[in-house]
This record gives structure tokens, sequence and C-alpha cells, in this order.
């Protein structure tokens, strides 16, 4: 069944880029023998594909990393097939990975982290000279994958699971849909999206394709569509909300179902891959523990990243080190409790990140605004209008900075021809910083003027030697782009 409305699937797809559903398939799949018997969850388990991988091992009740791939393989299509060309950077035609992700379990506290990786991350590949996009890694097989994420990010990969094409689709089916709320219209040409009017929309299988694959999304607003420009990483802020939803679908539905649960177990064991090290008794204690888990415990996290380009030209993103490491302490043995990292020198440009938002209702001048900073140097944390913090028609640019993040906006405003008002925000983060393009914006200069143009020549000077910490870990990362948001008080599309 297609949406229940808005929602008008196309008769003709190319080869889809699918989403990772693998944490609710592992529930469905580890609490198959609670809920069903487990001689029968252990002879389903049987029949799931494995993986002979060398792995770190953690010990029974520890904390464990799961490396979760979602593979578009291509091995088994005809080398005629349009949708059998090569990849980038070398990589096989038979295997490329859309989605990867790590997800950090603690039986022990029954808490879930989730931390999306982008595919066109550039990374030294493990056991090879040179970098490439991670998805060069799994191109050349699961275990060098996993490698170059151990010695490149320094997490410990305890497990490996990969899901096909086929069981996404399926899964979404077997449970009737998954509801979502959409706030305003949204479509996507380029994926088949089209949400027509705002509202509760059941997704099938292949609208919810066509949901997790937007890289183009458009969304209404004040009666016009606008474009989500963040491509990647705005897909991944919709790939989590909807794994997050999927989650609590198919735990709501699948396991007071024995019918529905069964479908799903099916679903399971034909379209995962896992390593031989994770046994049927591991996933089994998992899934007693984490039977009642609720999806609005999984913490999810972003890698921070900024524009890049290669050598060779290729347009990919580059690790934010400064801005990942408390991202990537969570996900490591020793965690994040150790305290920050404190780095003495001078603030430079790629120490500091921007969120650009277009005040002036200019066509595309957030776009170009966040372009040229990029260019300057700094990272661009999200890219959007005014209006997404209640503002509008801005007739000076402003500077709107967290309580210490001073020096940063001071060091953005240095490269504004025009020159912006500082204004000190509370509701910000620690170290972010928010551009208000306005009407009298004129350029964003290479090099950095002496002060801010508009402010007081006793400005704090960024380019001073100062002490930061680093900050540490937010509970989860600010979205990035745009997706739906949640339902009003009162409204419930489950």
């Amino acid at each position: 069944m297609v949406a229940e409305r808005g929602i008008a699937p196309r008769s003709r797809r190319t080869w889809p880029e699918r989403i990772v559903l693998v944490v609710g398939v592992v529930l469905v799949v580890v609490c198959a023998g609670t809920a069903v018997g487990v001689a029968w969850g252990e002879w389903k388990f049987g029949q799931v594909k494995t993986t002979d991988l060398d792995l770190p091992d953690v010990a029974a009740g520890d904390p464990a990393n799961f490396l979760v791939v979602g593979s578009d393989s291509r091995e088994h299509l005809d080398s005629k097939s349009p949708n059998a060309g090569a990849f980038l950077d070398g990589a096989s035609a038979g295997r490329r990975s859309d989605t990867i992700l790590i997800v950090r379990i603690d039986p022990k506290s029954k808490s879930a982290r989730m931390l999306s990786l982008p595919r066109d991350l550039w990374v030294p590949i493990a056991g090879q000279d040179g970098a490439q996009r991670i998805n060069a890694a799994y191109a050349k097989g699961e275990q060098v994958l996993a490698d170059t994420i151990q010695q490149y990010l320094g997490i410990p990969i305890n497990h490996y699971v990969e899901v096909d094409f086929g069981g996404f689709q399926q899964l979404v089916n077997a449970v009737g849909g998954v509801p979502i709320y959409f706030d305003r219209a949204m479509k996507d040409e380029n994926s088949g999206l089209d949400v027509l009017h705002p509202g509760c929309v059941t997704l099938d299988g292949a609208s919810a394709l066509a949901f997790a694959r937007s890289r183009h999304l458009q969304y209404m607003l004040n009666g016009v569509y606008r474009t989500d420009p963040t491509g990647d990483l705005g897909r991944i802020t919709r790939q989590q909300k909807l794994i997050k939803l999927a989650i609590s679908r198919a735990v709501s539905k699948g396991l007071t179902n024995p019918l529905t649960l069964r479908r799903l177990v099916d679903v399971g064991v034909q379209n995962i891959t896992i390593d031989k090290g994770l046994s049927a008794y591991d996933l089994l204690q998992l899934g007693r523990r984490f039977a009642d888990f609720n999806s609005k415990q999984l913490q999810t996290y972003t890698l921070p990243v900024h524009p890049f380009r290669t050598n060779g030209g290729a347009s990919v993103v580059a690790l934010d080190e400064d801005w990942a490491w408390p991202i990537l302490a969570e996900f490591r043995p020793d965690g994040a409790t150790q305290g920050g990292s404190v780095r003495t020198g001078p603030l430079s440009e790629h120490d500091v990140r921007v969120r650009v938002l277009n005040g002036a209702s200019i066509d595309k001048r957030a776009t170009n605004v966040a372009g040229a900073l990029e260019a300057a140097g700094f990272g661009i944390t999200n890219i959007g209008d005014a209006e997404d913090i209640g503002a509008s028609d801005v007739a000076h640019s402003e500077l709107l900075y967290a309580p210490d993040a001073r020096p940063n906006a001071v060091l953005v405003g240095q490269h504004l021809r025009s020159g912006a008002t500082l204004k000190e925000d509370d509701h910000l983060d620690a170290g972010e910083v928010v551009l208000l393009v306005g009407h009298d914006f004129t350029a964003v200069t290479a090099a950095r003027q002496k002060t801010v143009p508009g402010e007081p020549p006793s400005t704090t000077e960024p380019s001073t030697t100062t002490t930061t910490t680093r900050p540490s870990a937010p509970p989860t990362t600010k979205p990035v782009g745009r997706a739906p948001e949640d339902p009003p008080p009162g409204v419930s599309c489950g």
C-alpha cells in the first residue's frame, strides 16, 4: 500500500540507494528466540549468511561496536546492465556501500548510540598507500573497511552486519509501512519523493525508499519550494529519523504478532550478513535486554566534516578533527569522560564552524555566502533561511554566537566586507556561530580585515594566541539539512 496521502510512486526507478534498517532487523532476529521459542530462533539464525573477519574480542556484557553497512551490491547484475557501471576511485562495480554506520550497544545500561559516516569521507585506506573515499575501502572488502575505520578513527570494530537491497522494502512492508509526520510539503524529483500536503503519511517500502534516498530535497516555505543544499549530510539526518521510526514500528508491530514476527525474521535472515564471531547466544542475550528498547533512546551522531578537494579535483569531505574528537570518544572503550583536550595557539578559520541563514530573501544568497566562507577556510554546519530561527528581512547582517564563541564570530566578521553586528545568544550550543545574511551584504574577503566593519576597534582579535578546550560530546549532534519535524502536541502518527 502506498502512503495514506501525498506519495506518488514512480513506475520506473534507477538502481536505488537503500538505507540501513539493520538495527530494527537485528532487534527482531535477536528477539525471535524469546518471542517464539529458542529452538526456532536458533534454527533461523543458522540460515544467516556469515563472513570471516579478524575483529577484536569484547568481554560478554561489555559495550560493543557494530559496523553496519548498507550494500547496493551489483555482483549479480548482468555486466551489460546500465546499473553495473564502474565506481569512483577504481572501486569494483560489484561492491558499494551507500550507508555506513557504527552502532555502539551497551547491554548493562541498555543504551545505544549510532554514528553515521559520510560515504564521500576521504580516508587513508588500510594496508595501502594514499587516500580514497571510504566507499573504496568497502569495495576492497569488509576487512579493509573495518581496518580503515579502526586505524583512522580509532574506533574498535567488534562485529559486522551488512544489509542488502532486498531487505529494505520487505521490512517496511512487513510491518505495514512506517508512519511519519511531515510538517510541510516535501519532494525530490530524483528519488521520487512527493509529499503534497503536511500531516501524517504512512510510507510503504517504495515511498520510504524515496525518502531515504533523497539528496536533492525541496521543501515548502512561505508558499515556495526551497532547496536543501546539504546533499549527503542532509540525507543522513533523514535516514536517522527513518531508522528510529522504523525500529519503533518493527518492535511494536512485530513482537506482539507471531505472524508478523515470523515475516520479519524471514526478511532478516534472507537479507543480512554477519561476522562469524557473532553467535546466536550473543544475539539472544541482547534481545532479552533490549526487548523493551524505545527508539527515542537511540542517540544519533553525524561525523563532523568539511568540504575538501583532492589533488585530482574530486569534491569530497574531510574529517574535522577538533569537532569530531568528543564524538569519536563516545565510541571508544575509554569513553569521553576523560575531559576535553586543551589546545593552545592562534585561532584559525579551520577552527570555526558557521551556520549560514538567508535573511535577505535573495535566491541562493545563503548558499553562495557559505561557499565563499568555505573557500576562506571556515566549516559550514548548515545552510537555511532566517525564518528557521524566527527572523526575516534582515537589513544589516548579524553574527550570533554562543557565550564562549565571541572570538569565533569576530573572525567570521573580519571576512565580511560589509561587516556584521555581533550578538551573544545563550540559546546556541558551545562554539556555535550563526551568520544572518542581510540586505547590506556585499562579499566575503579571502584575507582578514583588521576589525569587523561597524564594530568598535576594541573587538577581541582572534589572531592572538588563545587557549581553547575541545567541546564535550553532546547527547546527540544537531541535524544537518532539512527533515520533517516532530508532530505538534496532541498529534500522533503511530
